[in-house]
């Protein structure tokens, strides 16, 4: 049914995207699928936790734990972005296209007051992704 699952990860990690990870890896593994780990990350002054090499080692780990749970192929792709909040969903609905995902596993947090207002990410891929969109909460 599917052949390549996208996954996009916020490299902070918050329990949201563990989960949608694990959704992910059974996905995979149950559809025979390819996977690739997506993050959308810009340069903050100061913040050792993402430089270059972080991050590939981060998106490596993840990958790993995806594969290790999955059997799967796993993929990583970085997009270096100047303004990761203005264009972050952007960006991952044109990964989403340029890798040829037929599925994107988002993990989401419960909603807040500003979701009313302003739409989440997973909000927005489910409304503009051309795929198949599965949002883990």
């Amino acid at each position: 049914m599917f052949k390549h699952i996208m996954v996009p990860v916020d490299l902070h990690l918050p329990p949201e995207v563990k989960k949608a990870t694990e959704v992910a890896a059974q996905l995979a593994s149950w559809q025979a699928a390819k996977v690739t780990v997506v993050s959308v990350t810009g340069t903050q002054l100061g913040d050792v936790n993402l430089s270059k090499d972080a991050i590939e080692q981060k998106l490596k780990d993840c990958a790993s734990e995806i594969a290790e749970q999955s059997g799967a192929p796993v993929a990583t792709r970085n997009i270096h972005s100047v303004d990761v909040a203005a264009e972050v969903d952007g960006d991952l609905t044109r990964a989403a296209e340029d890798i040829g995902a037929d599925l994107i596993v988002v993990g989401t947090h419960a909603p807040r007051i500003t979701d009313y207002i302003f739409s989440s990410h997973a909000g927005y891929l489910a409304k503009h992704a051309s795929m198949s969109v599965f949002v883990v909460r």
